[in-house]
């Protein structure tokens, strides 16, 4: 499918289907449903909460029973099949570590991926300090109670939320009594299972346990992974106080080889470049939060919490002097030097084996005063945080087996290539006011003042240097609702947030000492902060009871935006500032629902560029044929528009049909942006189908069938360029030319996965 027709049937779609269902509403079968009142918290405390319909930007909700009857394997999909404009990149081949995409803004858990998305589980910001990555695999699924997509660069939410705030909340025994269990197995070894039990008590104590565990073969080559967490959680309510204390332990081994060349993809694309990268993931959270009435009806909330987690990674790279012989040895394969491994000059360690370890600790607290007054609903607040980061990485030289596996040299000395100890201290400032003008308008004015201070001392190559770089910003924001009717009304916002560079960014930050990531950090350049402004307008109509329609514009504009440019054909690159960048597009949104039948259909069309110029280095970018960028030359990995269409049927009382259908167009590969390489072209665009059949056995039990990539596809969510040191799977040979390739991070075939669910007492 082109993207021109791509373009044609969603713009149709999506037209269309409203008018469809109005056509097939005749009076005398309208069937009258309670409309259910979402409410959303406007700051990550609790306190100040708003109707989603009075919200002035295109908020997103979602609770626990939207999550399981859609029957996806993770949060990510979930997201990716359900929510409008989001997509994933699948980089690594593991279903836990994809990027998330919403609004031309990533949340990834791979160091070096410019992060634009904050996120926040009960009130804690969990990006981690170390890069701002998000960890998917130690989230605990079964205890999420809802998640909010909240977009646009929304002050209230901190740092790093450039494109907008993924929120999420935890069950407790007072929401969610009783027991629900879930256990599936499935394609690629997968097996999985989730519990929850929740209990009330006398005079308003309640408790909840969870558990999900997860372990798979995988669907590539040599890329199985496993993780498990344990979620508690033991609170009361009473007399005007709320409190509730939680406990989160977990931990992941996952195995994600990357990107698969082009030759190789062409052959199976479920074989791996080369061999292995693990990442083992442990952490906790400990988390207390209470609010309490006042008298004077005024609400204070707080929490206190502290995070703890070690991040340990192993990988096999390509070693940077092979790579130089090799181009020596182009065109003169037959001197001594390329030919004959007993001459000094050969070079016959062909690998790198990179091994790091970074632990991580942080502590904050936050306060928040909320109060009605006549028109006004006010909140002030104030938090703060502090984090220590410790790293190391060795490196050993070692070969290629015949497989591809990095296999260390014991003979080669292990060398630290550096140490890391860092701190990030930040304390901000907030507040807002809705105000209320007669019974339509809504006014929101916000506003958050950041000061963060970044601290490394570092060790490489046997100096120790030190560095500390300060960052202060307020930013405001300011929205408006207007109901025309209970059944349409319109809202716009210009808001500001800030991203500060991590530890990881400024000790990555020298074209002349790039570094490989996980590893390789060094006392280095001042890197600006980013700071993004955004403006955004819409509506929401309920023209029919059954009927939802949304639709809203944004443009986002980010200055001194950071990107991780790669130096040579390994995993080397270093961080810089590239002025600004744009973000902006429309969203379209659809829903109907009745007794028996549902659906949905989304459109989401994204313009991602450059607004500067200059140049981004990369393994193919030559002096000669420079990866040049300027005013709207696109950014790399971020598909155009995209499609998405649902449906779920009750078939039979006992019986439910579902299945998601969803479009991606075509997207620029990484390295090429500015078309220096036209042999590497567009990742071309893709359709995905996957269905599901759910059979309530009993009152309590249900059995369903989940069919992944149902057409079983071929297809890649995200592409790179690199030259290709093995064709076909062979290592290149001296005196062979290393041609560039496009590197692919293809997606599985069709999957298949069986389960069971109880639920007792929900």
């Amino acid at each position: 499918m082109t993207e021109v027709r791509l373009v044609r049937r969603a713009v149709l779609a999506c037209a269309l289907a409203p008018l469809a269902a109005l056509v097939q509403s005749q009076p005398g079968d309208v069937v009258h449903m309670l409309d259910q009142v979402q409410v959303l918290g406007q700051t990550p405390l609790p306190g100040l909460v708003q109707q989603r319909d009075r919200y002035p930007g295109n908020v997103q909700l979602a609770d626990d029973g939207a999550i399981e009857r859609a029957k996806t394997a993770n949060l990510p999909e979930f997201m990716s099949r359900q929510l409008t404009g989001v997509t994933v990149n699948e980089v690594q081949g593991s279903p836990f570590q994809v990027d998330v995409n919403y609004r031309g803004h990533r949340l990834s858990p791979t160091l070096g991926t410019p992060q634009g998305l904050s996120a926040y589980l009960d009130g804690v910001r969990i990006n981690e300090p170390f890069g701002d990555v998000m960890n998917w695999d130690l989230l605990p699924e079964a205890a999420i109670a809802s998640v909010a997509l909240i977009p646009g660069s929304n002050p209230l939410f901190g740092l790093n939320t450039l494109g907008g705030a993924l929120v999420l909340s935890t069950k407790s025994g007072r929401t969610h009594a009783g027991t629900e269990a879930d256990i599936s197995i499935g394609s690629f070894g997968r097996r999985r299972l989730d519990f929850g039990h929740g209990v009330q008590w006398a005079d308003g104590w309640h408790g909840y346990l969870a558990t999900t565990l997860f372990g798979e073969r995988g669907w590539r080559e040599e890329s199985p992974g496993r993780l498990g967490n344990l979620f508690a959680k033991v609170g009361r309510e009473h007399a005007g106080t709320e409190w509730s204390l939680s406990w989160l332990a977990a931990r992941s081994r996952l195995t994600g080889n990357g990107p698969l060349s082009q030759s190789l993809d062409d052959i199976d694309p479920r074989s791996g470049y080369t061999f292995h990268d693990t990442t083992r993931n442990r952490a906790s959270l400990l988390n207390f939060s209470a609010s309490h009435m006042l008298d004077s009806g005024d609400k204070l909330a707080g929490l206190v919490w502290h995070r703890s987690g070690r991040r340990e990674g192993s990988n096999g790279d390509v070693n940077g002097a092979w790579t130089d012989w090799l181009a020596g040895c182009e065109g003169a394969g037959g001197t001594r030097a390329c030919s004959d491994p007993a001459d000094p000059a050969y070079v016959s360690r062909t690998a790198v084996v990179n091994q790091s370890a970074a632990r991580q600790s942080a502590s904050g607290a936050g306060l928040q005063w909320t109060r009605q007054a006549g028109r006004h609903q006010f909140a002030v607040g104030a938090d703060a945080s502090a984090s220590r980061i410790g790293y190391e990485q060795f490196t050993r030289e070692g070969a290629f087996d015949a497989g591809r596996v990095a296999v260390a040299d014991p003979l080669a000395p292990l060398v630290q290539a550096v140490a890391l100890v860092g701190r990030s201290d930040q304390a901000s400032l907030f507040a807002t006011d809705i105000v209320s003008l007669g019974t339509r308008t809504q006014l929101t004015f916000s506003a958050r003042w950041n000061r963060t201070q970044v601290a490394n001392t570092l060790t490489a190559n046997g100096s120790t240097g030190r560095e500390s770089f300060s960052y202060h910003k307020l930013n405001p924001a300011v929205g408006a609702t207007h109901a025309f009717s209970d059944a349409f009304n319109v809202f716009a916002n210009l808001s500001q947030g800030t991203r500060v560079p991590t530890a990881l960014e400024l000790g990555c930050a020298d074209p002349a000492r790039p570094c490989v990531l996980p590893a390789g950090l060094q006392s280095d350049p001042y890197l600006r902060q980013v700071v993004a402004r955004t403006a955004e307008a819409g509506f929401r109509a309920k023209p029919d009871p059954r009927l939802q329609l949304s639709a809203s514009l944004f443009h986002t504009v980010n200055q001194d935006d950071i990107v991780f440019v790669r130096s040579g054909v390994s995993q080397a690159g270093y961080f810089s500032n590239v002025g600004k960048t744009l973000r902006q597009g429309l969203e379209l949104a659809a829903r109907w629902r009745q007794p028996g039948w549902q659906w949905r259909a989304d459109y989401s069309w994204l313009q991602a560029t450059y607004r500067g110029e200059g140049t981004l280095p990369g393994p193919l970018s030559t002096p000669d044929r420079p990866n040049r960028f300027g005013p709207g030359t696109p950014i790399a990995g971020l598909p155009r528009q995209v499609l998405k269409l649902g449906a779920d049927w009750q078939a039979l009382p006992a019986l439910t049909l579902g299945a998601d259908w969803m479009a991606a167009g075509s997207q620029m590969v990484a390295g090429n942006e500015g078309g220096s390489r036209p042999e590497l072209g567009k990742l071309a665009g893709y359709a995905l189908l996957d269905a599901r059949v759910v059979w309530q056995v009993a009152s309590r039990w249900q059995a369903y069938l989940r069919i992944g990539n149902l057409l079983d596809r071929r297809y890649a969510s995200f592409a790179t360029g690199n030259r290709d040191l093995f064709p076909g799977g062979r290592a290149l040979q001296p005196g062979d030319q290393a041609l560039a390739s496009r590197f692919l991070a293809s997606g599985a075939g069709r999957s298949l996965t069986l389960g069971a669910r109880y639920e007792w007492g929900l």
